[in-house]
Parts: C-alpha cells; sequence; structure tokens
C-alpha cells in the first residue's frame, strides 16, 4: 500500500513555502515515517494474507466484522526511496529504488515474516521491495522506464508528477494504482501533449504453461486551453491464469468485492480478454491555480471470457460464453475559499454500472486493479475513511465498499468534504460525508451501504511533521441485510474508527 500511502500524506491540506532546492547529489534520499495508533470495532482475522487486513466488510473471505468494546493497535510504516544518478551521464540514467517496513506494536520478533516486526526484540526480516527500476533519457522528452515500478492510470511519470496529478487527474487511480514490473515509455512531443504507453507483467504463473496475465496500457494527455486538459486511454489485459492467483471470479476478488464471474455448472474461467476505453477532462487540476476547481473521466470497460468444462463426465447444457460490457463515471468540483488549499469544499460523484441479470451470460460490473493486486487500485478522492478504502492504513484496511464493482452490483456515491485552516498553513480541520448505495439491486436486502461522518485535523510541529487525529462512524444500511454476507456471524453493528497519526516527510 505504498503508494496510496505517499500520495495521502502528501495530499495533506497544511503545506509549507518550498525552499531552494541544492544541486541534485548523485545519492538522493527521500523517506516517509508514519505512525497510528487506532481504536476501532472493526476487525478481522485476516483470512487470506498473514498479518495483512484488508479487503469489503463482512467478507467470510477477509474475517472482517465488528465487535462492540473494539479494539486498540499502533501501527508504524517507513519508506525509504533512494534515487543515483551517475554524474558521468549528466542525469541521463537514474536508478531509483523504494523499501519499505510496516509492522503492529509487538507483532513478532526474531523470524522472517512481513508486515511485521514490533515484537520485543525486533529481529524480523521483513523489508518489503517496492521500487527497483531505470530511468534512461531517450532524447529530450522520451524517458524509458524499466523494472519494478509505479503502475498508474495516468499518462504523467510519476517519479515527476505531483501527488494532484496522480490522484486527481487521468481516471483517479480508480483502475490501476500501485506497483508492478513492465517497461513504459514516457513522450513529451510538445509542453502541452504528454504520452505514455507501457506494457507489465502482472502474474507470471508456471513458466511452462501460457497461463501469465499480461497488461499493455496506451494513454496521451493534451492541454487544449489554459489549465485546461483532455485525457484519452486505452488498456488491454490478457488473463490466462484461469483464476488460479487473480482475476474475476478468484478468491482475491472476493476478498475485495471486485467482479464476480462463475461461469455455470461444470465450467470454469480458461481465459480472459479484457480492454478498457476512457476520457478524462479537468480544469485547473485540484486547485492548481484559481480558486475553482471541475474535472471528471467517463470510462467504458468490455471483455470476452473462455470458459472449459471441468469435469468430462457431468452434462454441461451448451450456452454462450460470456462477455463483458460496463462503465464508470466520476465527477468532482472544489472551491477554494480562503487563503490556502486548505479552505475548501469539495464534491464528487461516481456511479459504476451494476449487474441487474447476473445470469444473462453479460458481466455489467468493471474490472479494476483490484482484481489483480492488494491492492491494485485505490482511489483516494472520496477522502472517506470506513465507506471506501483509508488511503492512510498501514496493515489494517477494511472498507464497506472496496472495489466499485461491489460484488457485481456496482456502485452509486457522493462525497461532501469541506475544510479549514485555523491557523494558515499550520493547523487544519476537515470534515466529510460519504453515502452510496448499489448500482443494482440484490435480490435479497436493499441497495443502501451506508453513510459515513468523518472528522479530521492536522497540526503542522515543524515543516513536513504533522501530529493528527481522525474519526469516522459509518452506519450501515439494507444492503448488509442479504445472504451474501457471512450467514453463521452475528450481525454487524455499525462501524467507528479512531486514530492519531505522527507523520514526518522527510526531504
Amino acid at each position: 500500500m505504498s503508494l496510496a500511502a505517499c500520495l495521502a500524506v502528501l495530499l495533506q491540506p497544511v503545506v509549507t513555502t518550498p525552499a531552494i532546492e541544492p544541486e541534485v547529489p548523485e545519492l538522493d534520499f527521500k523517506g516517509l515515517f508514519f505512525t497510528r495508533a487506532t481504536h476501532t470495532n472493526v476487525v478481522s482475522s485476516g483470512a487470506l494474507f498473514r498479518n495483512l487486513q484488508i479487503g469489503r466488510l463482512g467478507s467470510p473471505d477477509s474475517g472482517a466484522t465488528t465487535e462492540g468494546d473494539g479494539n486498540t493497535f499502533i501501527e508504524q510504516r517507513v519508506i525509504g526511496f533512494f534515487d543515483y544518478t551517475p554524474a558521468l551521464w549528466q542525469g541521463n540514467a537514474v536508478f531509483r529504488s523504494a523499501f519499505e517496513i510496516d509492522f503492529t506494536w509487538g507483532d513478532a520478533a526474531n523470524q522472517v515474516q512481513e508486515n511485521a516486526g514490533g515484537g520485543m526484540n525486533g529481529d524480523v526480516v521483513n523489508l518489503q521491495t517496492k521500487r527497483l527500476q531505470m530511468d534512461l533519457t531517450l532524447d529530450p522528452g522520451l524517458v524509458l522506464t524499466l523494472g519494478l515500478q509505479t503502475l498508474a492510470d495516468n499518462p504523467r511519470r510519476p517519479t515527476e508528477a505531483t501527488p494532484d496529478e496522480l490522484v486527481h487527474g487521468g481516471t483517479h487511480l480508480m483502475f490501476w494504482g500501485t506497483d508492478a514490473a513492465g517497461a513504459s515509455l514516457f513522450w513529451r512531443p510538445h509542453r502541452r501533449i504528454l504520452s505514455r504507453a507501457g506494457y507489465f507483467l502482472l502474474w507470471e504463473n508456471a513458466p511452462d504453461k501460457n497461463d501469465d496475465v499480461h497488461l499493455a496500457l496506451l494513454d496521451v494527455e493534451f492541454g487544449v486551453a489554459p489549465a485546461t486538459q483532455v485525457g484519452l486511454h486505452l488498456w488491454y489485459l490478457n488473463d490466462g491464469s484461469a483464476q488460479q492467483q487473480s482475476g474475476p471470479g478468484s478468491r482475491l476478488s472476493r476478498l475485495t468485492a471486485g467482479t464476480q464471474l462463475v461461469p455455470g455448472r461444470g465450467r470454469v474461467l480458461q481465459q480472459a480478454d479484457v480492454a478498457w476505453l476512457a476520457v478524462d477532462a479537468h480544469y485547473n487540476l485540484f486547485l492548481n491555480g484559481g480558486p475553482f476547481t471541475i474535472g471528471g473521466f467517463a470510462a467504458l470497460n468490455g471483455g470476452d471470457f473462455e470458459t472449459r468444462i471441468s469435469d468430462a463426465s457431468i452434462a454441461v447444457p451448451d450456452a454462450p460464453e460470456p462477455s463483458l460490457l460496463a462503465f464508470l463515471v466520476d465527477a468532482e468540483a472544489a472551491w477554494r475559499w480562503g487563503h490556502s488549499n486548505g479552505d475548501f469544499v469539495s464534491l464528487e460523484g461516481l456511479y459504476a454500472s451494476g449487474d441487474e441479470a447476473p445470469g444473462d451470460q453479460v458481466v455489467s460490473s468493471v474490472i479494476t486493479g483490484n482484481g489483480y493486486g492488494l491492492p491494485g487500485a485505490l482511489a483516494l478522492t472520496h477522502r472517506s475513511l470506513l465507506l471506501l478504502p483509508d488511503g492512510k492504513a498501514v496493515n489494517r484496511q477494511v472498507a464497506a465498499v472496496y472495489d466499485p464493482a461491489n460484488l457485481g452490483y456496482g456502485l452509486m456515491a457522493a462525497f461532501l468534504n469541506a475544510g479549514a485552516d485555523l491557523v494558515r498553513h499550520k493547523w487544519n480541520v476537515k470534515l466529510g460525508l460519504a453515502t452510496a448505495q448499489s448500482a443494482a439491486r440484490p435480490v435479497d436486502g436493499g441497495r443502501q451501504i451506508g453513510t459515513e461522518v468523518n472528522v479530521e485535523t492536522l497540526y503542522q510541529v515543524y515543516p513536513l511533521l504533522w501530529l493528527g487525529a481522525h474519526a469516522a462512524y459509518l452506519r450501515l444500511g439494507s444492503f448488509y441485510d442479504g445472504a451474501r454476507f457471512d450467514a453463521d456471524a452475528p450481525p454487524l453493528d455499525n462501524p467507528y474508527t479512531a486514530f492519531a497519526t505522527a507523520t514526518w516527510v522527510m526531504l
């Protein structure tokens, strides 16, 4: 979750006047130190991943539920970014690396274990590799990136773009927002044109079989007017994994409440070919210039699925192969009413299509990177803490809606946020309201998922060092009455969370 955590931290509304940067040395370090103390009634057994509690609230796959008394825990994260730029090559080749350590205080010691190491004596081997890439400048405006790198649904170079450009631009990290191994070619033929062509190998399964997951991306952004950009995106994914590790209908997709695909009696998914066509438009990208911003995107998601008979002894009726046709639209507007970007009001609306007829062999809910990574797509513009995933999570990230597919029922949601600097550039308070319901009506239960209220405050003790307090309460709706939730578990209480944070961005 390093991409989401870094962006969430760097997007805090409290800012300082930038200092004059010195000459870039050959070896450059940036870092993030983050500590979070939480009390919440949301608990999870972490049924799928050891030490990493993540997924949809009420899911038997995630083990996420609520308990009346709640529990308290403290988590810590440290990320280091190391860039090496040989002077001999005059900055035309850069090696970039990033490493992350996450743990919960008191969790484990003296062993090899991921997302752990806070037990007495420490000594846990728990280093996570997040980035290992080479940036090679082939020509002015043409840069090739090879290796483990940031995968975002945006044509801007992640190592040069601002957090606002990545989070509020493109398709808001709603489809792709993680790290992956591949190759990206960033080309800027004109100061108003940005483009990216990329290839990523998301999963390499058996080396002697064609059962891998490949992703190709083509993106371009045009500056059509002052402070106004329009982007076009075309992505293609070939999934031959047959639900071994990921993809629609896999356990990972169930964990994140992504699009579900059950081909029918006696059949299993063999291969999926999925494509996305998206367009976005933004004016004054989240208050980069004047006091008003507006933007949004629309994405069409289509594809074909190939199945095979799982047991030759079963009489399987002939049926057409399942296909995919879905869409998602999002719009966001904000107004800076005061002197800083911490004085703001924003409104965002989201609609993701749902499956009104699950048995018609046409899947009508979108597929995102959450079906291929954990997480693989984590939008942050909503700013909610329980209704949708909290970008400030470390090892525990549970939400009522983890993915816009929402188990195939789709999503209709609105997010209203307002902030104010009580002391300009030093002390900020933010209030939020979020509500959501499914786009398609479930056969059991209602459509209303829930309504959340939240409040957050940040105080800047020193430049790039913040202390924060955050709280949220989610009132669950009739969507949680259905049998698609764990019938053996007791009914869910309304979730709540309260946590304190300490954030230090090291430059």
